[in-house]
């Protein structure tokens, strides 16, 4: 990522979390957050964690339909490597997972890129089937989820159709010169990937993953003396987490933090305690993340390329599994 762009999401978390401060009292926010229990944050830390865990499990499966294995301790190190990417906006910013593939085990992007794209649907769908309960039980942003589910129905149909499809690759194809295989591959892997039965498996395992980080939302709740009901943190948080994501605003920001507060003040919170939550549920999550991701990259990027070069430099070009 360029400083320039690293800048510019530094200015604009500061600018968020600014007009919140402005908007809570930075007095009554100073008071909340100095009550919440701390000692509470490291399960939320691990409950993200989990969630990670079994998005690899989903990242993982959808490279291997793709025809992709690599050794697990090398997909991990993408896996998690592509966390600091997640402050990007619409987190396309992992699109870098398929070039750090392509340096380890020289596989073209053209398999791995469209493994990113359906990996960020089933994200989405997760998060959709998790807030569609919400909508069932408290009535609220009805018209969103309906708009959302037809936009990702009208996706699905563009890219399984063969009638459709065939004319859309047909059009690029004939503006892409050299690279119209790499569109055709791009084409038949995404085909593939979005099997209705893989999508739904994948989309069931994504939602339960983003579960564990609702329950950290219920957590955070906790740790500033309050109740909820984790059926209203699981709505809050992956209906907000869903609206940051569409937004294609780099890690949802502003987004993300003003529906949880708004949806917290909804079911009754202060503005000071509403703010001081969504703040702290997007420390555990967002930036946690995203500075887990960067850790990983610095600490084990020289190991995992030193040993693709040795196996090269033996006469194995491949990193993955036999």
């Amino acid at each position: 990522m360029k400083s320039r762009t690293v800048w510019l999401i530094i200015i604009l978390a500061v600018a968020v979390y600014l007009l919140m401060s402005v908007y809570a009292d930075f007095g009554s926010l100073a008071v909340a957050l100095k009550d919440f229990q701390l000692a509470l944050l490291p399960a939320v830390f691990v409950l993200t964690i989990i969630n990670y865990l079994f998005r690899f499990l989903k990242w993982d499966f959808f490279l291997k339909r793709a025809g992709v294995k690599l050794k697990v301790k090398n997909n991990l190190f993408v896996f998690f490597s592509g966390l600091s990417m997640i402050v990007t906006p619409g987190k396309v910013g992992e699109v870098w997972k398929a070039w750090l593939i392509k340096r380890i085990d020289n596989t073209e992007l053209s398999r791995t890129i469209p493994v990113v794209f359906v990996e960020r649907v089933t994200d989405v769908t997760g998060l959709l089937l998790l807030s569609i309960i919400g909508v069932f039980i408290f009535k609220q942003c009805v018209y969103l989820i309906i708009v959302l589910v037809a936009l990702l129905t009208l996706c699905f149909i563009v890219i399984r159709s063969r009638r459709i499809s065939r004319w859309i690759v047909s059009f690029l194809e004939k503006r892409a010169g050299k690279y119209a295989e790499n569109i055709q591959l791009i084409h038949r892997t995404l085909t593939d990937l979005m099997e209705p039965k893989a999508l739904v498996s994948m989309t069931l395992l994504s939602a339960f993953a983003w579960f564990f980080e609702c329950l950290g939302m219920y957590i955070v709740v906790l740790g500033f003396g309050e109740s909820i009901g984790i059926l209203q943190s699981t709505f809050i948080f992956s209906f907000s987490s869903l609206a940051g994501a569409v937004s294609m605003i780099p890690g949802g920001l502003g987004v993300a933090e003003v529906s949880i507060s708004g949806l917290l003040r909804f079911f009754g919170f202060g503005p000071a305690i509403a703010v001081g939550i969504a703040m702290i549920i997007r420390f555990g999550t967002l930036w946690f993340g995203a500075f887990l991701g960067f850790l990983v990259y610095i600490l084990f990027r020289h190991r995992v390329y030193r040993l693709r070069e040795k196996k090269a430099a033996s006469g194995d070009s491949s990193g993955n599994e036999e």
